[in-house]
């Protein structure tokens, strides 16, 4: 007959196991990347007796762990998706605060150097007013360094974050890679202590949190892993790994390669999709380079518009105006804006040329002109009569306005308005000082209504429109975040569901396993009262 002692044996030792492995579980309740682990009891091979088949006890299989491979797939998938919406939360929220902030942000400082246009305009030879309005443009070039100056700063806290990024994938992906030679060591993935594979998924996880992967497993339970999907850069093969690193573009925040090193410098970024990292170079091109080449386009726009206007009008000193702006292209746009004289007496606020009806006139007709361009030659004091039929004379020469009432004079072109009288004459001549004209400060204060810019847009729309487009960014960063937090919320229930430890189920197992540690026991205590009454016999 089989050994009733034998068995007895064997079976406390496996509900002892089994009980082992219950407390394990419920020790690592609450333990990162935990699986449930769970006993495989057999039936032993009943011994032949005669023409009897006599049951042999049982054997313990396996300790397993719960695991379902598509669960933890999902998972890693929308861990990485998760993932890659924060960076541009974080950082554009920023970019955000900083340009609509009262005292970083342009809106306020464009509207204080319009207005102080506006002022000087009313009283052009005004001392005070002069004072104000080069301090405001002062302050704005100012304020326009130090955007820049932010969006730089910004751009290299992403930079490092990056890198820092890229670091951590090489250093996971280098523990993965020794996993891989400790799980190949046997042919079976069922052969693997649950622990080490553990190990290797909340690697992944970790992994799969910087960027999206694809996981191929081996017999063995080693993996490979590649960026993206299965044709992407390879970041583990067996007991090997790809080195990463990231190039940036000096001149273009939004120009990041990634590079695998390994294998010389190959190019990997349109594989680096989803996670922190793909979040960082999403961050970089498509809001802080934007950013960064509009606020130029900003600088660049109101430098060229308000000096084209000095260069076109007369300062106090009856000078032609000069450049009141100018930008250092070697240091950039915005970064390099910065005024190029001190001098308030030099403020062009008057126009070039003053035009005097004559006070004989008897017609309604008045004379406007445009201000020349600064390579234009200012023409020297001329009078321009008019006859009927013939039209406006120097003396010289005859000019007839067009349907537009518009005439060229020595490259500057004339507006008539009104209906002038046979004989009425102009005076025309170069402007000496800015006393009571206000021509030329008066069209720099209309920049803040005018459009400048490719699209139509005035400076100061412009400047909100980089803000909108950040923000629209934004917007769409955080609904995406708030739609793959519900999805990875899914994700985790359902992987917990197959792996994680629930205590209820624990419980129970507790109480099974015990009492069939308690009856093994009274197998034992049988098996030696039968042996103590054959004994007895003897």
């Amino acid at each position: 007959m089989p050994d009733l002692l034998t068995v007895g044996a064997q079976a406390t030792q496996l509900y002892k196991t089994a009980l082992g492995t219950v407390s394990n579980n419920i020790a690592n309740l609450n333990s990162e990347g935990y699986s449930r682990q769970s006993v495989t009891i057999s039936e032993n091979a009943p011994i032949e007796i005669g023409s009897t088949f006599v049951g042999a006890g049982s054997v313990l299989t396996q300790i397993s762990r719960a695991y379902n491979g598509f669960a933890e797939t999902n998972l890693r998938h929308s861990s990485s998706d998760l993932n890659n919406q924060q960076p541009m939360i974080d950082y554009g929220n920023r970019i955000i605060d900083i340009f609509g902030s009262e005292t970083s942000g342009l809106t306020s400082s464009l509207d204080r150097f319009y207005t102080a246009s506006a002022d000087l305009s009313t009283d052009a030879a005004s001392q005070p007013l002069r004072n104000i309005f080069f301090s405001e443009a002062e302050s704005l070039a100012s304020n326009f360094r130090d955007l820049a100056g932010h969006l730089d700063t910004i751009g290299a806290e992403s930079r490092a974050d990056i890198e820092f990024q890229i670091s951590k994938l090489n250093d996971l992906s280098q523990q993965v890679v020794v996993i891989n030679a400790q799980l190949d060591r046997k042919l079976s993935v069922t052969e693997q202590p649950p622990a080490l594979l553990d190990q290797r998924d909340q690697l992944l996880r970790e992994i799969s949190e910087l960027v999206k992967i694809d996981v191929r497993e081996r017999p063995s339970g080693a993996v490979e892993v590649r960026l993206d999907s299965n044709s992407g850069a390879v970041v583990v093969n067996g007991t090997e790994n790809n080195t990463f690193s990231a190039i940036f573009e000096v001149n273009d925040a939004g120009q990041v390669e990634i590079v695998a090193n390994t294998n010389g410098n190959s190019k990997v970024t349109v594989a680096v999709t989803g996670g922190t990292i793909g979040g960082l170079l999403n961050f970089r091109s498509q809001i802080l380079a934007p950013a960064q080449a509009d606020l130029d386009i900003l600088a660049k726009t109101i430098v060229t518009e308000v000096n084209a206007i000095q260069m076109t009008g007369v300062d106090l000193n009856g000078d032609r105006g000069t450049a009141l702006f100018d930008i250092d292209l070697t240091v950039g746009g915005a970064a390099g804006m910065t005024l190029l004289q001190a001098n308030p007496f030099k403020i062009a606020a008057a126009g070039l040329l003053r035009i005097t009806n004559d006070a004989t006139n008897s017609g309604t007709a008045s004379i406007d002109y445009q201000a020349p361009p600064a390579n234009v030659a200012t023409p020297a004091n001329f009078t321009l009569t008019y006859t009927a039929g013939i039209g406006y004379s120097d003396g010289a020469t005859n000019y007839n306005p067009d349907a537009n009432g518009q005439f060229v004079y020595a490259g500057i072109t004339f507006t008539v308005k009104g209906i002038p009288a046979d004989g009425d004459s102009f005076d025309i001549g170069l402007n000496t000082n800015s006393d009571g004209d206000n021509r030329n400060i008066a069209l720099v204060a209309q920049l803040q209504n005018k459009s400048v810019l490719s699209d139509g847009n005035s400076i100061s729309e412009g400047y909100a429109a980089i803000v909108s487009r950040a923000g629209s960014r934004i917007s769409l960063a955080i609904i995406s975040q708030e739609a793959m937090q519900v999805i990875y919320d899914q994700a985790v229930q359902t992987r917990d569901e197959v792996s994680g430890v629930n205590l209820d189920e624990e419980a129970a197992d507790l109480i099974r396993f015990q009492q069939a540690f308690q009856a093994s026991a009274q197998i034992i205590q049988t098996a030696s009262k039968l042996f103590d009454s054959i004994l007895a016999v003897r």
